[in-house]
């Protein structure tokens, strides 16, 4: 069982304040390797970074967000945390606010959809030739993340599926490896360490989804326009989720 918050404390000029990560950058931080340097892209507050050098996890991190607000927020809590010296904040599109000189071995992309994610690796491939760990978590579109990473050469090693506030959220953590890879159409759709655990969260969301499907494919037999091909997709789909929920 994972633990459901984690603490991250750090120290303003007249008072200790907490902040609490959230269910999934909790689990996010569990595969940050020890001493990794790592960029969180789309940081948001920062919670994640000040975590990792509050925790002695990372020596340093960048936090990177395309948006002013954002980054405004994380510049405030970062310098309130009084790690400045080991986190540097930066405004910029996914991997293009990196560079060489930064060293980063650990890229963090959570809380964006799936489309985004493969957008900003598929543009920033060329600031990823020395990492050697990726953490997604997508929050729409896992499958064509999964779907990347295998194009990519990336060798999938974890996966978790966790239920926050109502929302399911999958994490999934891959190393690049030489060798090609490969992945059954059931792995890119459901997860292959997920479809091996079959978490009752797993379960829940692929169940949900299996009616979602039926409703689907109701509304498209009653179409004006020929919907035979998205009507052959989502049957596809069905067997498959059938298969493991069997």
């Amino acid at each position: 069982m994972y633990q459901e918050k984690v603490e991250a404390f750090f120290v303003t000029q007249d008072k200790h304040t907490a902040t609490l990560l959230s269910d999934r950058l909790a689990v996010v931080a569990q595969f940050i390797p020890q001493d990794a340097v790592v960029a969180d892209i789309g940081t948001d507050h920062a919670y994640l970074p000040i975590y990792l050098i509050h925790e002695g996890v990372s020596p340093r991190v960048v936090a990177s967000d395309v948006g002013a607000g954002p980054v405004a927020s994380a510049t405030r809590n970062v310098t309130e945390a009084q790690v400045t010296s080991q986190v540097s904040v930066r405004q910029g599109d996914g991997l293009s606010t990196l560079t060489a000189d930064d060293g980063i071995t650990c890229v963090v992309i959570a809380g964006m959809g799936g489309a985004l994610i493969t957008d900003i690796l598929e543009a920033g491939q060329s600031d990823l030739q020395h990492t050697e760990r990726l953490i997604l978590q997508p929050n729409i579109g896992s499958d064509r993340v999964r779907t990347w990473l295998v194009q990519h050469r990336y060798s999938i090693n974890a996966e978790r599926i966790i239920d926050e506030d109502h929302h399911i959220y999958e994490i999934i953590v891959a190393d690049p490896v030489q060798e090609a890879v490969t992945l059954a159409p059931a792995d890119i759709l459901m997860g292959p360490h997920l479809r091996q655990e079959k978490s009752e969260v797993w379960r829940r969301y692929w169940q949900d989804r299996h009616d979602h499907n039926q409703e689907l494919l109701a509304d498209l037999r009653q179409a004006q326009t020929d919907q035979s091909e998205k009507a052959d997709q989502v049957k596809e789909e069905q067997q498959m989720i059938e298969k493991e929920l069997a």
